[in-house]
């Protein structure tokens, strides 16, 4: 070999162990929030139901509005809006699971066609349901850092901040035949990290709601963080059914635990799902 040859032989061999260090970093982050959303959406899901859903880019947008109060209807609801009814009650202590987006940060897959007779369409938009969610909640909370890997049509990920620190809110609308009868599982779930002090206890109920539909009202187990919250899914009659998750801290970066219990209460959190301004 030539002189020339050695050295390009040298500067090959230096191009090889030389990696590109930032990129790997890069991919590593992105594998790692992908795994962090699904095992979230598993969580949510509470290993028993069959979700399908769609992902997107999402906006980061900042919006204004105002702390949750007792239970009550909530200010700014669109026309039709109608309240939580009097129904029975889960116990006390009713809150959801851990920031679970039930969102799959991959490729968009194919929206599950409905059945015969039952309504379909394009799903909601990001931007759509942050106009929504505005509407339901009462002047003065914030929403803000859109999580752009698992918001998407029919799922829209924030921070919630009724003026005491902000936590994961997770809302997803899925169409007929992608969501099965939300059941709780027996035994309930157990937590896999320390329970913040004060927090709820782990609960689950389903109730039947007016005209045929079901809805499971459930306060979830902690994470490894102490992360959990309220986990609520409304099946309704046509099979549309709406999720909502409401934390006790925020996870778009890593989990930061803010409060002993999420946000609200129940009640009001079911009136959000249960509102008609939710579609696909």
């Amino acid at each position: 070999m030539t002189d020339e040859q050695i050295v390009e032989l040298f500067d090959k061999v230096v191009r090889d162990i030389n990696p590109p260090v930032d990129g790997i970093i890069r991919r590593a982050e992105l594998l790692g929030r992908r795994r962090r959303a699904r095992r979230r959406a598993r969580i949510a899901a509470g290993n028993t139901l069959a979700i399908s859903a769609v992902v997107g880019a999402g906006l980061l947008v900042g919006t204004h509005h105002a702390p949750l109060g007792p239970a009550r209807p909530l200010a700014g609801a669109a026309t039709g809006h109608r309240s939580a009814s009097p129904s029975p009650r889960p116990r006390a202590g009713h809150t959801a699971s851990p920031s679970p987006s039930p969102s799959t940060p991959a490729t968009p897959t194919p929206t599950p066609t409905s059945s015969p007779g039952e309504p379909a369409g394009p799903a909601m938009t990001p931007e759509q349901m942050l106009v929504t969610l505005r509407g339901l909640l009462p002047a003065g909370s914030v929403l803000s850092n859109v999580n752009q890997l698992t918001s998407g049509h029919g799922n829209l990920e924030v921070d919630y901040n009724d003026g005491r620190g902000a936590v994961d809110f997770t809302v997803s609308v899925f169409p007929p035949g992608s969501i099965q009868q939300p059941t709780c599982p027996d035994p309930l779930w157990t937590d896999e990290g320390p329970r913040p002090a004060g927090a709820l206890p782990i609960s689950c109920v389903t109730r039947a709601l007016p005209g045929g539909g079901v809805e499971r009202d459930a306060v979830m187990y902690a994470d490894s963080q102490g992360f959990y919250g309220y986990d609520i899914y409304d099946k309704r009659p046509d099979g549309v059914t709406v999720f909502i998750q409401v934390g006790n801290g925020i996870v778009h970066t890593l989990p930061q635990v803010d409060r002993p219990q999420p946000p609200g209460s129940m009640t009001e959190w079911e009136s959000v799902a249960e509102n008609p301004a939710w579609h696909v």
